[in-house]
């Protein structure tokens, strides 16, 4: 028999957060930065209408996910419930896994960028542009999967780029009085955490 209404069994939860739409800006009121993450153009993301990873062809804003991982921050696994169900996103609006129809059109609603949610012209949005230029994602993904062929290969250009970008972030940081993670709406993840699901062996920045 199909599903007339959701289980709550809060697998979609354990996917991952959703994207985050222009219907959704106002929410930003209930849902602080530190809880968002940038996924740069480029950037390989998990696109449930073809169950594989792509490229991104822009950038999307996303409710982050726990640690490394991709399960909602907001997902209660013991309730399963959800923390800002009240102020919930377009696409959890949506999404009913036995009737995709709805969500597949919230997916094709125009998302945000950063440029919805930074002031240009300001100190913030200059520390975007010059991470962008220093370490575009377009650069180090070419780099890891030239050499996607060895397990254990990192070549050089691609280790110092990584480990310039540490550096940013860290000093970004400590300037600003943050953890990195905070800072993941604004500047997207690490590149080397990124990069993971090419190669295992990226794993090893975590400890730079």
């Amino acid at each position: 028999m199909a599903l007339s209404t959701c289980r709550r069994c809060g697998t979609c939860c354990e996917k991952g957060g959703p994207a985050l739409h222009e219907a959704d800006k106002g929410l930003l009121e209930h849902i602080p930065m530190k809880d968002v993450v940038c996924l740069r153009r480029g950037e390989l993301a998990f696109d449930p209408r073809t169950q594989s990873l792509q490229p991104l062809p822009l950038e999307l804003m996303k409710i982050r996910g726990k640690g490394a991982g991709w399960e909602c921050v907001y997902f209660l696994p013991r309730e399963k419930s959800c923390a800002v169900y009240g102020h919930r996103p377009l696409e959890c609006r949506s999404l009913f896994c036995a009737d995709t129809d709805a969500i597949h059109k919230a997916m094709a609603e125009p998302t945000l960028s950063r440029e919805d949610i930074v002031e240009k012209g300001s100190g913030l949005w200059a520390c975007i542009e010059e991470h962008e230029s220093s370490f575009p994602m377009t650069q180090a993904l070419r780099l890891a999967q030239t050499e996607r062929d060895s397990a254990t290969a990192i070549c050089f250009e691609l280790d110092g780029l990584i480990r310039r970008e540490i550096h940013f972030r860290r000093v970004l940081a400590e300037k600003v009085g943050a953890v990195d993670v905070d800072l993941w709406a604004y500047f997207g993840r690490p590149l080397w955490l990124a990069l993971l699901p090419l190669n295992p062996e990226f794993s090893r920045y975590d400890q730079v």
